[in-house]
């Protein structure tokens, strides 16, 4: 029991570990993750792992199993049942299909190297001498002894606990393993340390000059439609996408109206007479009968009520109303029930009971109520950390215990001794100080939530509707009765199977199914999403399959490009026929100043400080070129240069050859995410989900 309520006040640190099961957070970036491919399968296929189809029934077993551990933790640990929202199901979803990652693609690694954990190492781990860290996450500073009576006597739900436990321990250990394993069989040969030494070595120094691309004007360009060809087949590989989809759509999602907050506005006018004609000992259940929100009873000092209230509250009297006032959705209405002289801290000592004891409970009550040794039962029955001193809980504020027990501490007198449940078990208190006395007040507020009425969400439908019907699946009509409602449409591009989100809005499952069900130029009818709080209808504009992209898909994209190109072509022209004997001479000529490069640079650094982009190009040209020669003009990313290199000299400060060493060893491409990329995932979740 001792351990169980330990664990207990660990249930913050499990809880958010137990959802996030999914240890690929620490070896694969968000990048790589949102790169995983998806593609059509058969409908009972949830996704595709290292060639292993991953069926509906594998998922969903697995699912079931991680959902039930879920609620069996929570409620060990809360002595509360678990509310299964669609935050955590989603959470549980990510976490079952990562840990069906591991199993497929990363497991069969282990396996291939021969990499375990053995039952000794284990034990080791969990109850020996190399605890892993998950062991104290859930069970804090508990010694060795306790953790093991804990194990040595577990049954039932805590059993299945302390296995699942084990599992993700050995979970961890074996990715612990491997990462070191991969680290230590990283290896820099000596051609690749000189070669980066080398292009230390030298500080170049040099001056530009740069010819923009944006000077010159679109119209002195001309270009046939087999540039953009030609661009295309020499350029294929850059076009090689994932497949996913542009969309563009109307969102209307259902807010209360004018006469919704009209309705609770007069609802709390008849709220507030009534709440004048009763007395205060009546406004807590006048609360209970007519408020969203259950009464509170807590008392607030000066500075820790809304600020409308703070600054009048205390110059009331107790049986007074207060104006109700609007927060955001919620409007609210207090009573003033009473006032008290409370202090800020308390100190108090406590006795929590072991279930069995509990039959001695109350003779152990009554015995501390006349004045018995606290501290000597403390240490005898109390089964937390504070029993070997007396059962003393120091000083603390109101909002550092449970409310039942601090509703006990700082509202009773000094010296009391009391009887407080709360989730951790049965306790016997005693408050032994109090201090940092303060004028308190106790309201009891009425809030009512703006909500939307029926009426609202009906003309949100209806005008929804009316687009989806009038554009007839046709996104010329679709557009066209947009702009005449006066809607924008959101566009968002490259939405793949596995998105959760498209924009701003999240969980959009049913859209994101349509999309990849419809054909390119469809629109949709109604698509409800959010718990039908937001009303979509969209139209797919573009469909990107898995491959390279066809011509007629990128030749937007290509255009820009072969512009740039014809432009390069004519500054370079441009360049060489205003060439001097020397840089400045050609600046001149061309109108320009050239612009000296300080400080040095050499071959490793990875920007030129003059320039708003990095110009690996002319940083290339600049170290290989010799002092004092004026080259050929060079296309560069912004626009076309010509410089003159006008020192080299020895770079005092390059880095050692270990230094050197340890840095590119450093920037290995993790094994984990090699293993995540070559297991080809397809993920198919939102087709079920």
């Amino acid at each position: 029991m001792a351990t169980l309520e330990t664990l207990r006040t660990k249930a913050g640190v499990f809880i958010s570990i137990l959802i996030g099961l999914a240890l690929l957070a620490f070896i694969v970036n968000a990048d790589t993750l949102a790169t995983a491919r998806a593609i059509f399968s058969p409908r009972d296929e949830v996704g595709l792992i290292a060639g292993d189809k991953i069926g509906y029934e594998e998922f969903n077993a697995l699912l079931t199993y991680n959902t039930n551990m879920y609620q069996l933790t929570y409620n060990l640990m809360t002595n509360q049942e678990a509310k299964m929202t669609e935050e955590v199901n989603e959470n549980l979803r990510n976490s079952t299909w990562d840990e069906l990652i591991r199993k497929h693609a990363f497991e069969k690694e282990y396996r291939k190297i021969g990499l375990s954990v053995s039952e000794a190492e284990l034990y080791d781990l969990t109850l020996g001498s190399n605890v892993s860290p998950l062991i104290a996450s859930y069970f804090g500073n508990m010694d060795k002894a306790m953790i093991a009576n804990f194990v040595q006597n577990a049954s039932g739900d805590t059993k299945i606990f302390w296995v699942n436990l084990e599992k993700q321990i050995l979970n961890q250990q074996l990715i612990s393993r491997y990462t070191q394993l991969e680290q230590k069989s990283r290896y820099v040969n000596s051609l690749d340390v000189e070669s980066a030494l080398e292009g230390e070595k030298q500080n170049i120094e040099f001056s530009y000059i740069l010819k923009d691309y944006a000077s010159v004007a679109d119209s002195l360009i001309s270009f046939k439609e087999s540039d953009l060809k030609n661009y295309y087949d020499k350029h294929k590989e850059e076009y090689q996408e994932n497949r996913s989809r542009d969309v563009e759509f109307v969102a209307f999602t259902v807010k209360p109206s004018a006469n919704d907050y009209e309705k609770v506005m007069n609802k709390m006018e008849q709220l507030q007479k009534q709440m004048d004609t009763i007395s205060a000992s009546s406004f807590p259940l006048f609360v209970r009968s007519n408020s969203d929100v259950p009464f509170d009873k807590i008392y607030r000092k000066k500075g820790e009520l809304p600020a409308n209230l703070d600054t009048v509250v205390f110059k009331k009297s107790a049986g007074d109303v207060l104006p109700y006032y609007q927060e955001g959705d919620m409007y609210s209405l207090s009573g003033i029930v009473e006032f008290k002289t409370l202090p800020d801290s308390v100190k108090a000592q406590h006795i929590l009971f072991d279930q069995k004891d509990f039959g001695k409970i109350d003779s152990i009550y009554n015995l501390l109520k006349e004045g018995a040794n606290f501290d000597e039962f403390a240490k005898q029955y109390s089964t937390d950390g504070s029993a070997a001193g007396g059962g003393d809980l120091g000083w603390f504020t109101f909002d550092k215990m449970v409310r039942p027990f601090s509703d006990s501490c700082f509202y009773n007198p000094v010296g009391s001794v009391m009887k407080v449940i709360t989730q951790f078990g049965i306790h016997i208190v005693k408050i032994t100080g109090a201090k940092e006395f303060n004028e308190k007040v106790l309201l009891a507020t009425v809030k009512k939530n703006v909500l939307p009425t029926r009426e609202t969400y009906q003309n949100y439908h209806a005008q929804a509707t009316k687009i989806a019907a009038q554009s007839n699946g046709d996104i010329k009509k679709f557009r066209a009765i947009c702009a005449e409602e006066g809607v924008l449409p959101y566009n968002e591009y490259n939405i793949g199977l596995e998105n959760k989100n498209v924009g701003q809005f999240q969980n959009v499952s049913a859209l994101i199914r349509w999309m990849y069900e419809a054909e390119e130029g469809d629109v949709s009818g109604l698509i409800e999403i959010d718990n039908k709080k937001t009303y979509i209808v969209a139209a797919l504009t573009n469909v990107k399959n898995t491959g390279i992209q066809p011509y007629k898909k990128v030749r937007h994209s290509i255009l820009p490009k072969v512009i740039e190109e014809k432009k390069a072509e004519y500054l370079i022209k441009l360049i060489n026929d205003a060439k001097g004997a020397n840089l400045d001479e050609t600046a001149s000529k061309l109108g320009l100043t050239a612009i000296s490069v300080t400080p040095a640079v050499n071959f490793n650094t990875s920007f030129i400080p003059t320039l708003r982009l990095p110009e690996y190009k002319l940083l290339g040209a600049v170290t290989s070129t010799p002092v004092n020669q004026l080259p050929e003009p060079l296309a560069g990313e912004s626009g076309v240069y010509m410089f003159t290199v006008t020192n080299k000299s020895e770079n005092a400060q390059a880095q050692t050859v270990e230094a050197i060493r340890t840095r590119l060893e450093s920037g290995y491409y993790s094994a984990f995410t090699v293993l995540y990329e070559n297991a080809k995932i397809v993920d198919n979740r939102n087709n079920f989900y």
